[in-house]
């Protein structure tokens, strides 16, 4: 998760979608009695129930929610919260806060367990329904290691495609050694990222290179990240990306964030490997994406409404056929100072049939 956040002014929602997706209206968690935390990843388990996973817990491990959805606009209706399921043995820093940094979960109905990634060891883990480590592991391959990424730009994203038994991730910014990722250091740049593929015993077969849009190339604030927070995989094989770029000023107003989302295919892309150099690579080489909506936040002091969008999964299947997405975000645990607290936010996009 990246500290973007104003400590007493927070962003407006605003939005512009493509035509290829309907954005509801974000809900506040509060509204069910929701307490507040760092929510930064989610996935369906079955039957409206959900996996979220908080980044900065005590223990090692997922919230359990139901969240109901009205079948014929895809509205969130209700969200309980089931529990907390954790490691009883995490490893806790000075501040009893689990090392791990956990940002995604995806979860395997074959073994009916949870795999989630860390961003600060670069490792993803296996747990079962009761949070416990099964002591399996996803084989990372040695190039996403934890000496190879920029601090805190490693893996945030995790999803499964339950069809086909592919577990996909991607580090949230670029590798250390594949260039500068954009932002003051590269004005205008692009970040070359690697979308890594396992099977479903967990090995390395696939990666792939995925060229994110062109970052803004002045007037950079105290605090710009731009990189991918969220991976969705869809029934057909293809794969929902979240694009997220952030710049805080100097003077707070006119800072803002803006979310894309696209589609993927990676049935019709080009594998590449670890060895790999995107400083000679085909710029034609990088995976085909199609915008399908996007969403942006900006600074008002007037209206509390800003989200940080960190997890997104699949939602429920309306009555005509469409598929709904869900995302969070993650408020920091209600920061803020006094009367004026970021918020936990849930949001729905409805895809095309």
């Amino acid at each position: 998760m990246k500290r973007i956040f104003l400590p007493l002014l927070l962003l407006l929602a605003t939005s512009v979608s493509a035509q290829q997706v309907v954005e509801k209206k974000q809900q506040n968690l509060s509204r069910w009695n929701i307490g507040t935390a760092n929510y930064s990843g989610i996935t369906p388990i079955g039957n409206s129930r959900y996996a979220i996973v908080s980044d900065k817990e005590p223990q090692d491990g997922f919230f359990l929610f139901e969240i109901l959805q009205n079948e014929e606009t895809g509205e969130v209706i209700h969200v309980a919260m089931e529990g907390f399921k954790g490691n009883p043995n995490p490893i806790l820093d000075d501040k009893g806060i689990c090392t791990r940094d956990t940002e995604g979960i995806a979860y395997l109905p074959h073994t009916n367990t949870m795999l989630i990634s860390g961003e600060e060891d670069q490792a993803i883990l296996e747990y079962s329904l009761e949070g416990e480590l099964t002591g399996r592991s996803v084989a990372v391959p040695g190039i996403f290691a934890r000496e190879n990424i920029v601090p805190n730009y490693g893996f945030e994203a995790l999803t499964y495609d339950s069809v086909s038994q592919k577990l996909w991730t991607i580090t949230e910014s670029m590798l250390k050694n594949d260039g500068i990722a954009a932002g003051p250091n590269n004005p205008g740049g692009q970040n070359y990222l690697r979308l890594q593929c396992f099977d479903e015993n967990l090995q390395p077969v696939a990666q792939y290179a995925y060229r994110m849009d062109r970052g803004m190339d002045f007037d950079f604030g105290m605090t710009y990240a731009y990189g991918v927070p969220a991976l969705c995989a869809l029934p057909d094989g293809r794969l929902l990306v979240l694009e997220r770029e952030a710049n805080v000023s100097n003077g707070y107003l006119s800072s803002d964030v803006y979310c894309k989302v696209f589609i993927v295919d990676p049935n019709n892309e080009e594998a590449i490997d670890g060895s790999t150099d995107f400083k000679d690579f085909d710029p034609n080489k990088f995976m085909t994406k199609e915008l399908i909506a996007r969403f942006s936040t900006k600074l008002n002091p007037f209206v509390h409404t800003w989200a940080n969008y960190e997890g997104m999964c699949l939602g429920r299947k309306l009555l005509d056929g469409r598929q709904t997405v869900l995302l969070i975000n993650d408020s920091q645990s209600n920061f803020g100072i006094g009367p004026i607290r970021l918020k936990d936010y849930i949001k729905v996009l409805i895809l095309s049939e």
